[in-house]
């Protein structure tokens, strides 16, 4: 796991003191207190800290992974002599102790590096809180990456759990996968794949399939032959025989068809259609203004097709984009195929407030849904999420890791 250092820290957030103890601190301790209230008084006592903030010291206390192996070490000794523990119940009385009074040891769910003392003044607060965001995302998406980087398989299944320390959902996919001795390891089929993970696996977990399904004929394009499914009769169709279909009087619908269920529904709701072979992201968003189609259709219907590798599952083929509304400042993470100016555009005509655009990065619809993925805890509706720092601080962090990404303040509230 990536460790922060002190001077990252110090550099991210101002006025922090360092503090050193003295090399015979822990020869001098009482057994009257815990270590770590020892660690608050001498600080006050000694005058390197205001004694008027005692009372505040055991949350703004930061500490480096040796210090804190020391602190928990004289703990632990003081405890055993003190109580007369052994063993777990020992064990137990020091890690309450630490839950009750010990400093805080890590930064964005990493540990802090070294030797040191940081005391972090109740105005930086809310620096602390972001850096730790922005490390926090930094880190996940490296160690993300690094596992991605490093995938290989001959079949999806070895592909798949060659990714079982990916500290995402197909990490948890993976680690799945591994223990199950019914899998299809041997397949690259998704029609076989989907019936199966469809008959034993939960909604989430065949979502989380998908996407995987979805990095596997990226990283793979080759493996796998296009096919369709018909949306009346269900049959496997050879592409080249699949029809695009929609009703001509109710539209908002569309329909993956053979010739011959295109003409069963003729009888009844007269169609049109186009072949499916050939068919782009730019088509779809075009049939979805011609159509009615929901952001929600279209997003299901684009995905379908690339699960069947009808259309690419590659490349930087679009924009990921996110806009805030003026009068709410909640923030849309969308994305579209085709350009990005007449996409803000046309969700500008179709909302009753200004929409600001934060920022813009070229992407891909499953780096929109892995982004909806990972902000859920602040998702309001749909594709709108609450502004909260993690995805403020996730936008900069974005704008810092691609030089094509653009991006406005987003902290800023008022300007156009």
């Amino acid at each position: 796991m990536p460790k922060c250092t002190a001077q990252e820290i110090i550099k991210e957030i101002s006025e922090v003191q360092s503090i050193s103890l003295p090399n015979d601190w822990f020869d001098n301790l009482s057994d009257k207190q815990s270590v770590f209230s020892s660690l608050y008084q001498w600080m006050t006592d000694s005058g390197r800290v205001p004694s008027d903030q005692l009372t505040t010291l055991h949350n703004r206390t930061y500490v480096g992974e040796k210090t804190y192996s020391k602190l928990l070490t004289f703990e632990r000794k003081r405890l055993a002599k003190t109580l007369k523990l052994r063993g777990e119940k020992l064990e137990e009385a020091v890690a309450w102790s630490d839950m009750n009074s010990g400093p805080k040891s890590e930064i964005g769910q990493s540990p802090i590096a070294g030797d040191v003392i940081l005391v972090i003044p109740e105005s930086s607060r809310k620096a602390l809180n972001d850096f730790s965001i922005r490390f926090r995302n930094e880190n996940w998406l490296a160690a993300v990456k690094k596992v991605k980087n490093h995938a290989a398989g001959a079949t999806y299944y070895q592909w798949l759990v060659s990714q079982v320390e990916r500290p995402d959902h197909i990490g948890d996919t993976a680690k799945d996968a591994a223990i199950d001795d019914t899998y299809p390891r041997e397949s690259n089929d998704y029609g076989e794949l989907i019936t199966y993970l469809t008959a034993n696996v939960s909604h989430a977990a065949l979502e989380c399939f998908k996407d995987g399904w979805l990095e596997y004929i990226q990283q793979y394009p080759e493996r796998i032959k296009p096919a369709a499914w018909c949306d009346e009769c269900g049959q496997k169709l050879n592409i080249e025989d699949a029809l695009i279909a929609w009703s001509k009087e109710d539209q908002n619908e569309v329909f993956i068809l053979d010739a011959d269920c295109r003409a069963k529904f003729d009888e009844f709701d007269p169609m049109e259609s186009r072949p499916l072979p050939g068919i782009t992201g730019a088509d779809l968003e075009e049939l979805a203004t011609k159509v009615g189609l929901s952001e929600l259709d279209i997003e299901k219907l684009e995905e379908k097709l690339k699960l069947w590798a009808v259309i690419p599952a590659s490349g930087n083929s679009g924009w990921v984009y996110f806009i805030k509304s003026e009068s709410s400042h909640e923030i849309k993470i969308g994305y579209t195929a085709g350009p990005i100016e007449k996409r803000i555009t046309s969700l500008q005509t179709a909302h009753s407030s200004n929409l600001r655009v934060l920022a813009t990065v070229p992407g891909t619809r499953e780096y929109e849904k892995e982004l909806h993925r990972k902000f859920a805890d602040h998702r309001l509706k749909g594709e709108w999420f609450a502004p909260h720092h993690d995805l403020v601080s996730f936008i900069a962090v974005l704008k810092d890791n691609d030089s094509r990404a653009t991006l406005v303040d987003p902290t800023n509230q008022t300007g156009h």
